[in-house]
């Protein structure tokens, strides 16, 4: 049996106790950011969730291209309402990834916690990377 994106996301889980596992890729019809995938969210919000570019955690990521890492969410640069899947998902802590490749333009993992909880470190982020790209170049249409 194949290998889903659920079941890769289920192994970063358990690997990092994450409470949440999301990625929110680019919508080029609608020109918006939508998450994609969540693994254990609290509910269905994260699905209707249609970002700007540069706007909230994974707007953010895809503008700057750089990890988004928060290790508790009083401290973000803005103020909460500005990040609706940390609201929504009433997350603690979390770090989100840019997951690009020269057949992606803008996709993010997020990796959440609903308490403080050590994030992963750097050297991980790698890995997981190269675990789930190869699924969200599947999903894409070619334009060769």
């Amino acid at each position: 049996m194949q290998e889903t994106i659920g079941d890769v996301c289920r192994g970063i889980q358990q690997e990092l106790n994450a409470a949440l596992i999301a990625i929110a890729e680019w919508d080029d019809v609608a020109q918006k950011i939508k998450w994609t995938y969540a693994l254990n969210p609290l509910n269905d919000k994260y699905s209707r969730m249609e970002l700007s570019y540069g706007y909230g955690v994974a707007g953010t990521v895809m503008q700057t291209g750089r990890p988004f890492l928060c290790k508790n969410r009083n401290h973000l640069p803005y103020e909460i309402t500005k990040y609706p899947i940390v609201l929504a998902e009433k997350l603690q802590s979390f770090v989100a990834i840019p997951l690009t490749s020269p057949q992606i333009f803008g996709a993010v993992l997020l990796i959440g916690y609903r308490e403080e909880h050590p994030l992963p470190v750097k050297e991980e982020w790698e890995g997981f990377r190269s675990r789930i790209l190869p699924y969200l170049k599947e999903r894409r249409p070619s334009h060769d």
